[in-house]
C-alpha cells in the first residue's frame, strides 16, 4: 500500500529519506518551543499588562482626593510604556475581535480571566498598537499599548534560527543528491542507448567507488561485445567472400553449359546457397552498425512502396513520420517483412500510426498466416515453419529473426497478430518515437 506513494526515482527517494526526519524534527521543536517558551511567555506578559490595570484601578478607586489622583495617573503614564487616560463614560461597544487571530484570543481569554471589569479592545486601530477601553464605576480607563508589551519578539528569531539551518540542509542535500545520482543516470542512459545498438561513447567513472566500479565493468563489457561483434562480422564477411567467389564462377560455369536446361536443378541449388550464405550474412550483421540519426519514416516507406510497384501493395501514410535510428537496418528490417508478404500473399497493406512515445508500423497480407502456436517460435533464428508459409526458395528461417533482431536494437518490439480483414498476417513494428 505504501509502495503506491514512494517516489519512483532514485533521486526523490534519497531526497525523502533526508528530509523527512528534518521536517519533522522541525515541527516537532516548533511544537515545544510553541508550547512552552512563546506561549508562556506571551501569556505573562498579557497577565502582567492585567494585573497593571487591576492595580491602577484599585488605586484610583480607593483614593478620594482629586488631587491624588491626577498623580497616580501621572506616576502610572511614566513609569510604563503606554498612554492612559480615565474619563467618565461607559463601553456602548461590543467586543469586535477575531477568533482567528492569536493576539486577539489571547487578550480575550486572559482579560476574561484576570479582569472583573467590562472591557473592549481593537488590536487593528494601529500597526503597532493596542487601544484598550476598562469600565468601572462610571468611568472609563482609556490605553494605547505598544503591541511589543504583549507580544514575545523572540519568536521571530527563533524561528530563524530553526528555519535557516534547515532551508541550508535541503539545498545542501539536493546538491549532494545531484551530484552522487548523476553518474548513475549517466551509466543507466548509457547502457540504454547501447542496447539499442546506438554509438555510446566512453562513461567515464565518477562518484562513489561502488559507482565507479560499476562504470569500469560496464565498459569493460562494452568493449568485449564490440570485440566480439566486429571479430564475428569480420570473420563471416570473409567466409561471405569466400563463398561467394567460387559460387559465382560455379554459375557462370551452368550458364554456359546449360545450353539445352539439364542443368537447372543444379542452378537452383547455387541460387539457394547464396540465398543462404546472404541470409547468414544479414543475421549476424544486425546489430553491428552503430551511427543513428532522425530520419523521415514516410519518405522510407514510399522508396519501398516505390520498389514494388507493379506488385499489389497498398501504402497509407499520409503525414510525415519521424524515427531515430539506424535508417539501413530499419528499411531492411520493413524490407523482409514486405518480401515475405509479397510471397505468400497474393496483396500487402502498409499504414504507420504514432502515439505520443511510439511509431507503429503495420504490415498486413492476405497469405495463409501463421497458427497461434507457431508465432512465438517462428522469431527464433533457424525455425523452419513447414505447415504453413513453407519456402523453397532456400529460406534458413532467419527473416523474421532478422527483423526482430533490428527492431529490439532500437529500443522497439514486433508483434505478429492475424490480419482482422480476413485471413492473413499482420506485422506490428513498433519502434519509440
Amino acid at each position: 500500500m505504501i509502495k503506491k506513494f514512494l517516489p519512483k526515482t532514485l533521486f526523490f527517494r534519497y531526497f525523502l529519506i533526508i528530509i523527512a526526519p528534518v521536517i519533522l524534527f522541525q515541527i516537532l521543536l516548533s511544537v515545544v518551543f510553541f508550547d512552552s517558551l512563546w506561549l508562556k511567555t506571551n501569556k505573562g506578559l498579557v497577565n502582567s499588562l492585567s494585573d497593571e490595570i487591576v492595580t491602577f484601578i484599585k488605586l484610583y478607586e480607593n483614593e478620594k482626593d482629586t488631587e491624588k489622583k491626577g498623580i497616580i495617573l501621572k506616576a502610572f503614564q511614566d513609569s510604563q510604556p503606554y498612554v492612559i487616560k480615565v474619563s467618565v463614560g461607559k463601553i456602548y461597544q461590543e467586543p469586535n475581535y477575531s477568533k482567528f487571530a492569536f493576539y486577539d484570543r489571547l487578550l480575550n481569554e486572559e482579560f476574561q480571566k484576570n479582569l472583573n471589569y467590562k472591557f473592549w479592545f481593537n488590536t487593528k486601530i494601529h500597526k503597532d498598537y493596542v487601544k484598550i477601553l476598562v469600565e468601572f464605576n462610571n468611568q472609563i480607563i482609556d490605553l494605547i499599548v505598544p503591541k511589543s508589551r504583549i507580544r514575545n519578539t523572540s519568536g521571530r528569531i527563533f524561528l530563524l534560527w530553526i528555519l535557516v539551518p534547515a532551508f541550508l540542509l535541503i539545498i545542501i542535500s539536493l546538491l549532494f543528491l545531484r551530484n552522487q545520482i548523476r553518474p548513475i543516470t549517466n551509466l543507466a542512459s548509457a547502457a540504454e542507448k547501447f542496447g539499442k545498438g546506438q554509438y555510446v561513447a566512453e562513461t567515464k567513472p565518477s562518484g562513489a567507488i561502488e559507482i565507479r566500479k560499476a562504470i569500469n565493468e560496464f565498459e569493460k563489457m562494452k568493449q568485449r561485445i564490440l570485440r566480439h561483434i566486429s571479430q564475428r562480422t569480420s570473420m563471416l564477411s570473409g567466409i561471405s567472400h569466400d563463398l561467394k567467389t567460387p559460387l559465382t564462377r560455379l554459375k557462370l560455369q551452368i550458364e554456359i553449359l546449360n545450353k539445352d536446361g539439364k542443368l537447372n536443378k543444379i542452378k537452383e541449388d547455387v541460387n539457394e546457397m547464396q540465398k543462404m550464405i546472404t541470409d547468414y550474412l544479414d543475421y549476424s550483421t544486425s546489430q553491428s552498425e552503430l551511427s543513428s540519426n532522425k530520419f523521415n519514416l514516410s519518405i522510407m516507406l514510399n522508396e519501398i512502396f516505390h520498389k514494388f510497384s507493379g506488385s499489389k501493395i497498398k501504402l497509407d501514410c499520409n503525414k510525415n513520420y519521424f524515427l531515430t535510428g539506424r535508417q539501413h537496418l530499419i528499411k531492411r528490417c520493413i524490407l523482409n517483412v514486405v518480401e515475405n508478404a509479397l510471397k505468400y500473399g497474393n496483396s500487402v497493406e502498409i499504414k504507420v500510426k504514432d502515439t505520443k512515445d511510439k511509431v507503429v508500423i503495420i504490415i498486413d497480407d492476405d497469405g495463409p498466416g501463421i497458427p497461434d502456436r507457431e508465432k512465438e517460435r517462428v522469431l527464433r533464428p533457424f525455425y523452419r515453419l513447414d505447415k504453413s508459409r513453407t519456402s523453397s526458395s532456400g529460406s534458413v528461417g532467419l527473416g523474421l529473426s532478422i527483423v526482430q533482431d533490428i527492431v529490439n536494437s532500437h529500443g522497439g518490439q514486433i508483434e505478429l497478430q492475424d490480419n482482422p480483414k480476413g485471413s492473413g498476417l499482420r506485422v506490428n513494428l513498433i519502434f519509440p518515437s
